[in-house]
């Protein structure tokens, strides 16, 4: 059995700073964060595409910084 991967469309949910947030990975140029939508050319959905849980990931900022991101749950 393969492990799911987060793909475009699917809600994702990621612990990042200690805080559970539930997130969609959208197929449009801009997310609307305060609904939960996050774009698939931001920075985090670059990073969770492709990645199963639970695991560490490393999201790379705009302003170069690096920030932990857990990947705890892939619906759709």
């Amino acid at each position: 059995m393969f492990a799911k991967q987060v793909k475009i469309g699917d809600k994702v949910l990621v612990i990042i700073n200690n805080e559970a947030k539930e997130l969609e990975i959208v197929d449009l140029p801009k997310g609307d964060l305060s609904h939960g939508k996050v774009s698939f050319l931001s920075p985090i959905a670059k990073a969770l595409l492709g990645k199963s849980y639970p695991q560490i990931i490393k999201v790379k900022l705009p302003n170069g910084e690096m920030m932990d991101c857990k990947l705890m749950k892939i619906s759709h």
